[in-house]
């Protein structure tokens, strides 16, 4: 939308900040070759967190770029806080997207260190380039905090807020007070019940196509140990 000459206005919650390629690999192979997506569910100090987190931001053009905040501002768009509210006719964001940013940019600093202690640990980080690092969110000093929806500046809204299961089509009682399915690493509270896709399921990797195929092989065997039982 930028690029046709509209103006945008970004509302920017909690994300994952990752860069498209890293020391002149692509960053889902470091992810990949560091084990970080075959860590275990039962590895992992806050499940509950690292199972709310957004998925990461990535792009997949043919000339792998970074698609981050920082491109999106250079590209013009302006960036706000969180939506919070419509009052009014007005729409209200957040006042805590510096903060958002930080975090963001600490995670990814981080995630990069545990790349580089990898690459160390295999072959001195002879096989990939040098270190890198990137420059921090750049968020403008003042954000505006609303928004007249009615001023006619904006004229088009894109949801991208994900979305939230809805189990009620389960008649068994395995959800919880907040509607979330009760499972321990997808063996669901509900003999013979099993789920499979949810994040951070058995391992990071669980949601995604590449990474349902183990979880799915020991859930089968779950399914199996307890068939022979009942048998």
């Amino acid at each position: 939308m930028r690029r046709s000459g509209r103006p945008v206005t970004l509302s920017v919650g909690e994300h994952v900040r990752l860069p498209r390629t890293y020391r002149g690999r692509d960053v889902l192979w470091w992810m990949d070759a560091s084990g970080v997506w075959d860590q275990r569910h039962d590895e992992i100090d806050d499940l509950t967190r690292a199972r709310r987190l957004p998925s990461p931001q990535l792009a997949g053009t043919s000339d792998r770029a970074t698609l981050d905040l920082n491109a999106l501002t250079a590209m013009g768009v302006e960036l706000v806080g969180r939506w919070a509210a419509v009052r009014d006719g007005r729409a209200l964001f957040s006042g805590g997207l510096r903060n958002v940013a930080a975090l963001a940019d600490l995670k990814m600093e981080r995630l990069l260190d545990n790349f580089d202690d990898w690459a160390l640990t295999r072959s001195g980080g002879a096989e990939a380039g040098r270190p890198e690092r990137f420059a921090s969110t750049q968020v403008p000093g003042s954000t505006r905090l609303q928004l007249d929806l009615r001023s006619g500046e904006i004229r088009s809204i894109v949801w991208a807020t994900g979305f939230r299961p809805d189990y009620r089509w389960l008649d068994v009682p395995v959800v919880d007070a907040k509607g979330q399915l009760q499972h321990e690493a997808g063996v669901v509270a509900s003999p013979g019940l099993y789920a499979l896709g949810l994040p951070v399921l058995r391992r990071r990797k669980s949601t995604f196509i590449h990474g349902i195929e183990d979880d799915a092989r020991e859930i089968v065997d779950h399914l199996a140990r307890y068939l022979a039982v009942r048998a």
